[in-house]
């Protein structure tokens, strides 16, 4: 995808055998923006070896904290890595987003760095093409009301 962004003016995204989305990479990111990506990478911290319940409550604190600060969902939970996905309706202004990010850094000791990602142009292609296999499976109107 990287290539292609870099070589090609224009792009046309086909899904199902039918043209979906003609435009620049820029253009069609932004015209069909799934969102944001919010990777978390949490602190090794000693707390967890010696207090392991500790450790399991302030993860849990941190992750309602971002629930209630930045409707997100948890797409991907690994030891020290949390992979989130912010809806494009809770994308507000970047710098309320790391306004947001930071203070949840300082108030939870858990928090050791993050990333905040836009759309891709991988995932653009990837929803059309998950669009158009649904539309294939959905029975027609007159498979359900034969006459």
């Amino acid at each position: 995808m990287d290539e292609m962004e870099q070589l090609c003016g224009r792009i046309a995204i086909m899904a199902g055998g039918e043209l979906c989305a003609l435009g620049s990479a820029a253009e069609l990111r932004a015209a069909h923006a799934q969102g944001h990506t919010l990777t978390l990478k949490l602190r090794p911290s000693s707390l967890a070896t010696d207090y392991p319940d500790h450790a399991e409550t302030e993860l849990s604190r941190l992750k309602t904290a971002l629930h209630s600060e930045l409707e997100c969902c948890l797409k991907e939970e690994h030891e020290s890595l949390l992979s989130y996905h912010l809806p494009p309706a809770a994308g507000d202004a970047y710098s309320i987003m790391f306004g947001k990010l930071e203070r949840l850094r300082a108030e939870h000791a858990v928090l050791e760095d993050y990333s905040l990602n836009e759309t891709t142009l991988e995932e653009v292609f990837l929803a059309f093409a998950r669009d158009a296999a649904r539309s294939r499976t959905r029975p027609s109107v007159s498979a359900l009301n034969p006459v």
